[in-house]
């Protein structure tokens, strides 16, 4: 199929999406802020003249609408709410007076061995790294986001749900902060979904499993410790920034599919495309596996 048809179809079908949830309500926007945004319109004229592949002109029609959908949510022309998540409230005075504070904290039993953590991180700055006596503590404070944070016990596993309720949208947004604290004594398994967010993780205190990243157009700064023998990180991510700081006292294999992005593995060894390991990876007992899929990112793996 010819990328002209495919171009064409892929803007139909997302301006046809846009305006049938403005008519229903789901989103708020004005239909002026959609031709505000006709210099995108050169730059789908650059990607199709541009001699690559089909694919790769396809994938960079999509993060150009993806970026086009984002500025029009966030338009500071005008005051609405993203995902009708709070009707029934004002908020045509979005201000520092009504600042968003939310603290959560679950104790912590002896008896839970094992700790799944579901995060959905919206905007802002997010700190992980603190130790605390609780199972987990989670504090947010802002006049855009607010979450809601849910447990559920199975035996010797606690599952811990973060998710934010919605964003507000207006003149005055304030800076977010949120900082999550979490207990040394469980082992993690962490499931993170990153928005538009500077996020900072020190994980090095805590036994870490498996990692997974989902990440839009994110900064994220990762350092994991040698507390497990293996440990997994999964990163998925589009137009991000993304930094992996492992240990010494660890070996790492690195797998990537990237488009249009650039890695930069310190003191790694190529195997093969694709395919990068630590010198002695085969022959030490302590493993970090990072696997990458990612359009438009700078990804970078060092050692510390």
């Amino acid at each position: 199929m010819k990328y002209g048809k495919i171009f064409w179809g892929v803007i139909l079908v997302t301006l046809g999406i846009l305006f049938a949830f403005r008519n229903f309500g789901v989103i708020d926007f004005s239909a002026h802020e959609v031709f505000r945004l006709w210099p995108l319109l050169l730059v789908f004229w650059g990607i199709a003249i541009i001699p690559l592949k089909p694919m790769v002109k396809l994938v960079l029609t999509v993060i150009t609408i993806v970026i086009g959908i984002i500025f029009i949510l966030n338009s500071p022309v005008r005051e609405y709410h993203w995902f009708n998540w709070y009707r029934g409230h004002d908020y045509t005075q979005n201000n520092e007076s009504e600042r968003i504070e939310q603290h959560f904290a679950e104790a912590f039993d002896t008896g839970v061995v094992y700790a799944k953590l579901n995060l959905e991180v919206a905007a802002g700055d997010f700190k992980v790294g603190n130790t605390c006596v609780d199972l987990f503590e989670f504090y947010n404070e802002g006049n855009s986001v607010s979450y809601d944070v849910n447990t559920q016990r199975e035996g010797k596993k606690t599952t811990i749900d973060i998710k934010n309720k919605g964003i507000r949208i207006g003149n005055n947004r304030s800076h977010e902060e949120s900082i999550l604290s979490l207990n040394e004594q469980p082992v993690w398994d962490l499931d993170i979904d990153v928005g538009a967010s500077d996020m900072k993780m020190d994980l090095r205190p805590f036994k870490v499993e498996n990692i997974e990243i989902n990440g839009g157009a994110a900064a994220i700064d990762l350092k994991v410790g040698d507390r497990v023998k293996e440990m997994n990180i999964s990163v998925d991510a589009g137009a991000s920034s993304i930094k992996i700081r492992i240990p010494k006292s660890s070996d790492c294999e690195v797998k990537f599919k990237t488009i249009l992005s650039s890695q930069e593995l310190d003191g790694f060894i190529k195997i093969k495309k694709g395919l990068y390991q630590t010198p002695n990876f085969s022959s030490t007992s302590n493993k970090v596996y990072i696997e990458v899929d990612a359009a438009i990112t700078n990804l970078k793996v060092s050692r510390y």
